[in-house]
């Protein structure tokens, strides 16, 4: 990972532990904002580490038929398995699939039962207040987390989305790209919590911006490990950091490895867990851990 840099505007005043540079503010931000209209569960930031790393775990099911769970049994009892082993996960279904699978609703219904929250993941913003009403009615309130996202349309978007009389309000951004197809260079691959400006300035930091970004990184384990031990070694003194892992749901395994099954994750689980300052969360509830530490941003480029 290389090496950090910084553009927040607006960095709080730290503990004397802790040493941010800091950047001119602009006037007017506010205080707080959360992510969710409803309290999360956000787990406490351990007394030993002036820094928190969040990890979250994510899926998106996308409206292409070759994206889908092969197997609903067999995708729930990997949720439940990697669940019971401390992993929140985040999930995007997209609108093809939410309408055309005959397993969605179930898949949705059982692993919001087992703690999975759902976000909304559309490639296009119209299908925005769709997405989440389906979700809704299957009695799985979506997150305000948009995925799938088009930076370009960063502009573009409304403060409030509606279908069918159902009202969604869109908090936080994870990830987005700047070229549709996952190709080489279209992906933000950084690990960053902030908001953005603008889509021409979506890398500069607006205290007084609505939207919360969150960049989950690379989402391989080996990076994820490898930022853990930066930390360890006093690296990125941030409140709150955050990354997400990401599995491909037809395969149930790490997006673009042939090898990092179930297994594999689990053991990573145990190896991340020996660091105290590692906690597992959504990504819902990591921005809202970053609103409560006092919204320090930054930037950490792969």
């Amino acid at each position: 990972m290389k090496k950090l840099f910084t553009f927040a505007i607006g960095l709080i005043v730290l503990t004397a532990c802790i040493s941010v540079p800091s950047a001119p503010q602009t006037q007017g931000g506010p205080d707080s904002v959360s992510p969710t209209e409803s309290p999360l569960t956000v787990p406490p930031a351990p007394a030993t580490s002036d820094t928190t790393l969040y990890i979250s775990a994510t899926l998106h099911i996308e409206s292409k038929f070759d994206s889908w769970p092969a197997d609903t049994e067999a995708f729930l009892n990997f949720l439940q398995q990697t669940t019971d082993a401390g992993i929140r996960w985040s999930i995007g279904g997209d609108i093809g699939w939410l309408e055309s699978a005959e397993d969605a609703q179930e898949i949705v219904q059982r692993s919001a039962a087992m703690g999975a929250q759902w976000d909304n993941h559309a490639h296009s913003p119209n299908d925005l207040a769709k997405i989440a009403s389906i979700l809704s009615s299957w009695g799985a309130a979506p997150t305000g987390v948009v995925s799938g996202f088009l930076i370009e349309d960063f502009d573009g978007l409304q403060p409030s989305y509606s279908h069918q009389g159902y009202t969604w309000v869109p908090q936080i951004i994870w990830g987005g790209v700047v070229c549709p197809g996952h190709k080489d260079g279209c992906d933000d691959l950084s690990v960053s919590l902030y908001r953005p400006t603008s889509s021409s300035q979506f890398d500069v930091h607006n205290p007084n911006g609505a939207l919360i970004k969150l960049g989950g990184g690379s989402h391989q384990l080996a990076d994820a490990e490898s930022l853990a031990a930066q930390i360890a070694q006093g690296q990125h003194p941030y409140p709150v950091i955050g990354y997400t892992i990401m599995v491909e749901p037809e395969t149930l395994r790490i997006s673009t490895s042939s090898t990092d099954d179930v297994n594999v994750i689990l053991a990573f689980v145990e190896r991340m867990n020996a660091y105290p300052f590692v906690r597992w969360a959504t990504i819902e509830e990591t921005a809202q851990a970053w609103v409560n530490a006092g919204e320090v941003a930054f930037q950490i480029n792969e």
